[in-house]
Order: structure tokens, then C-alpha cells, then sequence
């Protein structure tokens, strides 16, 4: 059956439905070969189908839909925001380090760059890549490069020098900050860039901090003989904003239909390959409307914290876009660690907060520490802090909230997902939201109003509620493009569809659940396919274990797992043996005969995360090679791997000699 058939067979179903028509509900039943299951849904009014059905609509106003897809068809993303900066013209725009950015100075910022670009001869559809954190003079360049027509490429902070040329090749002029020139000194210092803005966190900072961070950072540079030229061609922040008063010139350009305005910088969906991925004014007011029609907590004159760089989306829309549309402030802060973040939000008192799971896990085993040790805290100004990214378990989540509560916050947590392919958020909870912990895993909230999701198996087919399978997304917020690799935009963008390549599914209430990437698992030799996250899960079912991950261990045969395990923090030493053994036994059952289970590392606390991205750091622990432990002769022995006579084996230590076995199967 080809697409186009199928499409229009669901659509007369639901029709057939709704008009009680019994006769062509049968018919196109058989054709579609439906379940049992999913007919029972028909009585209910319902196809069975989500992306049809969309029961999370309920949960909005009657006009969230229409509203959400009612964007202006000739009006830049600045057009957009300046209207709203003008309504909410009493309220800061931004904070940095105590210092105050009103409406009005931040809109003359905003001029300013873009004069300043002019200037420099920026063209309009020409790409200034920019390389670092987030500062006031950032915010400004997004909205100062959309007035003249160009546009914004955040580069991924981790980029090879391969890479970074590539992404860089069609550009002239580029901005990066004094702190992180070493990383891309060699490609900017060539030819083809005729000028590169330097910046620094310290340019917008109140005295005397400016002054002794500028100092640090002067001493820091002559240290590492990272000093940037003193050469016509690098131009200081601060003077570079002189530029714009030399420029008498027209400033904004005309509207044109589908021009690029932002690119962000993400690696989900291709599999960790660095990508650009390119959204529209179009697309980027799309996303800004579909958040403030979903009733996201989001409240006029309350403040958000932004502390990643907007390389993420999720940071240039729903901490920064989002909130000026909404007449929030945006608190800026560019460091980005546990240590941080709790200092952000301790001393800051952001009222909306977002970042992974891992981060919130750091946070609450801190204040649970201190508050143990008779500590106070008062979250009563948190609104809507939100668990993002990776997200969490339902245990943590609980936990956490329950933590909140007696820091007398009146509001609980959310939780989210989101993806640069649709320039941010795809799903939140929002105040209608009542958790379902009936699940393994975290549910991700309702999409948005705008957002059309539905699940689909290997061939295309649509899967009905509460099974499991690719997670697709149709929305005028997706992206345009990836930039410059068309291959990648044709198979992840197909008939309007994002295919994310994750694994999810939906209830009958709407809330979407989203398991793992769809490749993180071994494909059997009988066709059925084994979920890593599913075993993690099973492990996880022990009470002693409160958090586990599992990954093939480093060798050639994918079938050879490794689990990362984090004890319950109330288990003893000498318990861990036999708690360690029923797990042992328990996969032993699990797992078909073919996948092996060799191996256990132990993790204080909770799992090691990457302190940029404030993800678990999966690149880091599947290349780990040593310090775990296995069951032999009903001992924990530890070994290493060792690569000998062309495959990996594995080295038991013990106290008088060494013992060396080759991997076999269970």
C-alpha cells in the first residue's frame, strides 16, 4: 500500500467515525487490517490512531491549534519580538551579573549590531558563524543579523578542525570569544575570513568585576600564548559596536519568504555527526507560538535562567525567545556546571529553570545533603523548573519533588522534550498535567498546541496507543534543512514528517513517552530487536540499584554487554555481593542466549556526566576498559580487557596471580 493511499484511508476512517458510518468504518478496517486493541478505541469516538486522534488537545483552549498555527506570513522573528519588547516595555530584558538591561537598551543593542554588520559589508543570506557563550552582545547580534537579512550559526562548542572548516566554508566574517580562540585560531586566522569580533563574557559586566575578569582573562591568554593578534582584521567587541555610529545607511531589509535566520547545532538525530540545522523566521515564530498557546508556565515580570550556549535550541528559544515573547527576564549566566548551576539557582532565584536530568540529579543530591545537615532552603519563587534533555526516572522525579515541597515550592517539576530539528520543544507538562508513574519511564508532557505526533514501525505504519515505536513529528516549526548535507535532510525529513529516531510511545491521555534513540539496541538473529535502555530497566526493577545504564562493551561483538551501575546509597559493602548475583541470575533469564551480560562498573552517587553538555556521558563510558567487575565462581573478581590474538579478553586480578580468560558465551 503506498503512502498517499494509506494517509487518506486513516483520514476516511476517522471521518467514518465520527458520522457513525458502520459500513465504511468495516470496510476500511479490513483494508487496514486493524487490531482488536485499537478497534475498541472506535466506541470512544477515537481511530486508534494518535497522530489523528490528537487527544492532547483536550488539554488546551479550543483555539490553541489555530492560534498556534496562525503566524504572521510576512514578519521577521525580530518584527515579532520587538512588538512584544515594546508591550512589556517596563520590564528588564535581560540580567549579566547584576547588571540591568532595560526594553529600550536592549532594542538600541539590537540596532546597533545590526548597523555594525552592515558596516562591515554582512550581505543579506550570508552566514556568520559564531563561536561561544551566551553574553548580552550574543542576544543582540541574533535579532541585529535578522533585520539585514543573514544569518546566525552557533557552532558546536565541540568541533574538529575538519568539521569547523566545513561548516565555516561559505563565511566571511565571524565572531568568537578570547577564551576559546585557541580551539578555532587556526581556521579563522585564514584569508577567507576578512573580519572576526572578538568577544568577552566580561564587555557587559558591571565594575569592578569587569575590570578584574578582563585582567584574569589578559593573564590567562599570555599564559597559554593564546593571545588573538593584534592585527586590523580582529576588532574588540566594544569597538566593533563603535562601527554602527559611522553607518547612516538603511538598516532592515524586506521580509523574504523561507529565509534561513538561525542555525543551532545538535547531534541527536544523525548519530553524533556535527550538523547544522536550519530554521526559517517562519519556523522560529512557529515554535515561539506553539510554546505560548500550550499554556507553558511562562508568567509576565517573572525571570528565567540561561546558562547554555545557543548552540542548543533549547537555549536560544525556550530560555531566550520564548520568555522575551511571554515579558519575562532573562537571567544570563554563561558557566555551565553542577557547581553552577546550583549557585544560579540558590543566589539567582531563577522562577523557570531548565536542564538535563543529570544536572537536577547533581542539584537534589545536594540539597538533600545539606538539608540532612540541617540546612534551609526556600524554592517558594520556583514556577516552572523543568527536567530536560536526557530527563529522569520516575523514582528520581518523585523524590525530587517531594524535596521541593518541603523547600516550600508551591509548584512541582516538569518535564519536557524537545529536539533542533523542531527548534526546541516538542512536548511539556503544564498545570493540567497529573503525572502517571505507571510506566518505567518519566512521561514527557503533552505536545504542543501545533505539533501533530504519531509512532510508526519500520515500514511506515502508523502504531496504535501504547506501543512502542519511532517517534515522527509534523509541525511548521521544523527545521528547513541541514545545513549543507542534503542526504541527512531527505532521510530525516520525509512528507513533512521528522523522524527523530527515538523510541516512544502514547497513551490514550496524550502524554508522550520517549525510551531512547531507536539504535540503541542489538538486532537478534531472529529479526526482534533488544533495547539497551529495556535492560538498564530491568536492573533497575532491583531496589537496590538506582541507576544503571548498559552498553556493548569495547570490542568487536556488539552482542557483549557492560552495565554502569549506581547503588542504592542505604546498601552495605558486603550486601552488594548478593544483591549483584540475583541481578546476574535475573538477565541470565532475561537475555537470549546469544547476548552476554560480562561485566559491572560501580558509580558513586550517580552516573559520570559530560560537564559540557551536563548529559551521562555515554562516549566516556563506552570506551572504558577497565575497573569492572564480574560474577565467577559466586565472587566479584575485577578485570580489564586486554586485545590478544585478535579479540579481547578479559584479566582477573587477584591477590597471589593473575588469571586470564577468553569471553565466553553465559
Amino acid at each position: 500500500m503506498n503512502k498517499e493511499l494509506y494517509v487518506k484511508l486513516k483520514e476516511d476512517l476517522a471521518e467514518a467515525i465520527k458520522s457513525n458510518n458502520i459500513q465504511k468504518i468495516e470496510e476500511i478496517k479490513n483494508i487496514l487490517n486493524i487490531s482488536k486493541e485499537q478497534e475498541a478505541y472506535f466506541s470512544k469516538g477515537l481511530t486508534g490512531f494518535p497522530s489523528l486522534d490528537q487527544v492532547w488537545a483536550r488539554n488546551y483552549s479550543q483555539t490553541a491549534y489555530d492560534d498556534a498555527n496562525n503566524i504572521p506570513l510576512n514578519k521577521t522573528v525580530w518584527d515579532v519580538i520587538e512588538e512584544k519588547l515594546e508591550e512589556y516595555y517596563d520590564i528588564p530584558a535581560l540580567e549579566y551579573f547584576g547588571k540591568i538591561f532595560s526594553k529600550q537598551e536592549f532594542i538600541d543593542l539590537c540596532y546597533t549590531w545590526a548597523k555594525t554588520f552592515r558596516a562591515m559589508g554582512v550581505e543579506e543570506n550570508e552566514i556568520v558563524p559564531i563561536y561561544g557563550p551566551v553574553v548580552p552582545d550574543i542576544c543582540a547580534m541574533v535579532f541585529g543579523l535578522d533585520m539585514i537579512g543573514a544569518t546566525a550559526y552557533f557552532l558546536k562548542l565541540v568541533i574538529s578542525p575538519k568539521a569547523l572548516a566545513e561548516e565555516t566554508r561559505e563565511s566571511k566574517i565571524a565572531v568568537v570569544f578570547d577564551g576559546m580562540w585557541q580551539n578555532v585560531r587556526e581556521e579563522f586566522s585564514k584569508d577567507k575570513f576578512k573580519k572576526v569580533i572578538v568577544a568577552t563574557v566580561a564587555a557587559d559586566m558591571p565594575s569592578p568585576k569587569k575590570e578584574i575578569v578582563s585582567f584574569i582573562n589578559y593573564i590567562q591568554a599570555k599564559k597559554n600564548k593564546t593571545k588573538i593578534p593584534d592585527e586590523k582584521k580582529y576588532i574588540w567587541i566594544d569597538k566593533a559596536r563603535e562601527i554602527a555610529e559611522y553607518y547612516t545607511g538603511k538598516v532592515k531589509v524586506p521580509f523574504v519568504s523561507d529565509r534561513p535566520v538561525l542555525i543551532t547545532s545538535s547531534s541527536g538525530t544523525t548519530g553524533g555527526l556535527v550538523k547544522g540545522t536550519v530554521a526559517t523566521n517562519e519556523s522560529v515564530i512557529s515554535q515561539i507560538f506553539s510554546g505560548t498557546y500550550s499554556e507553558i508556565p511562562y508568567f509576565v515580570g517573572d525571570r528565567v535562567l540561561n546558562h547554555f550556549p545557543f548552540t542548543a535550541s533549547t537555549s536560544l528559544n525556550s530560555l531566550y525567545l520564548l520568555p522575551l515573547y511571554n515579558g519575562l527576564t532573562i537571567i544570563l549566566d554563561p558557566r555551565v556546571s553542577d557547581k553552577d548551576f546550583y549557585n544560579q539557582i540558590i543566589n539567582l532565584k531563577p522562577n523557570i529553570a531548565l536542564t538535563t536530568g543529570s544536572a537536577w540529579e547533581s542539584f537534589f543530591n545536594r540539597i538533600k545533603k545539606e538539608m540532612n545537615s540541617g540546612k534551609k532552603f526556600d524554592f517558594s519563587y520556583a514556577k516552572g523548573w523543568t527536567v530536560g534533555g536526557e530527563g529522569t526516572d520516575c523514582s528520581k522525579f518523585k523524590n525530587w519533588n517531594q524535596i521541593m515541597k518541603q523547600a516550600g515550592s508551591m509548584s512541582t517539576l516538569y518535564s519536557g522534550y524537545g529536539l533542533s530539528e523542531t527548534f526546541s520543544a516538542v512536548s511539556v507538562e503544564n498545570s493540567k498535567c497529573k503525572y502517571n508513574f505507571s510506566k518505567k519511564i518519566m512521561s514527557v508532557g503533552f505536545p504542543q498546541a501545533g505539533m501533530i505526533v504519531g509512532v510508526f514501525d519500520k515500514n511506515g505504519k502508523e502504531l496504535s496507543y501504547n506501543q512502542r515505536g519511532e517517534l515522527y513529528i509534523k509541525t511548521k516549526a521544523h527545521m528547513k534543512e541541514y545545513y549543507n548535507k542534503p542526504e541527512l535532510t531527505e532521510s530525516t525529513l520525509v512528507d513533512e514528517w521528522i523522524h527523530t529516531g527515538d523510541l516512544a510511545e502514547i497513551d490514550e491521555e496524550g502524554f508522550l513517552y520517549v525510551w531512547g534513540r531507536c539504535n540503541d539496541r542489538i538486532d537478534l538473529s531472529d529479526g526482534q530487536q533488544l533495547y539497551l535502555f529495556d535492560i538498564a530497566n530491568k536492573i533497575k526493577e532491583n531496589s537496590a540499584i538506582e541507576d544503571a545504564i548498559v552498553l556493548p562493551m569495547p570490542t568487536e561483538d556488539p552482542n557483549t554487554l557492560v552495565a554502569h551501575i549506581v547503588w542504592n546509597e542505604h546498601i552495605t559493602e558486603k550486601e552488594k555481593i548478593s544483591y549483584l548475583n540475583s541481578i546476574h541470575e535475573e538477565l541470565r533469564d532475561y537475555l537470549p542466549n546469544e547476548v552476554n551480560m560480562v561485566g559491572y562498573s560501580f558509580h558513586e552517587g550517580m552516573l559520570p556526566y559530560s560537564p559540557t553538555t551536563l548529559k551521562k556521558d555515554r562516549n566516556k563510558l563506552s570506551k572504558q576498559t577497565n575497573g569492572y567487575v564480574c560474577l565467577k565462581c559466586e565472587k566479584i573478581l575485577p578485570f580489564n580487557f586486554e586485545y590478544k590474538n585478535g579479540q579481547y579478553e578479559k584479566k582477573y586480578e587477584t591477590n597471589n596471580s593473575q588469571k586470564t580468560k577468553r569471553l565466553n558465551k553465559k
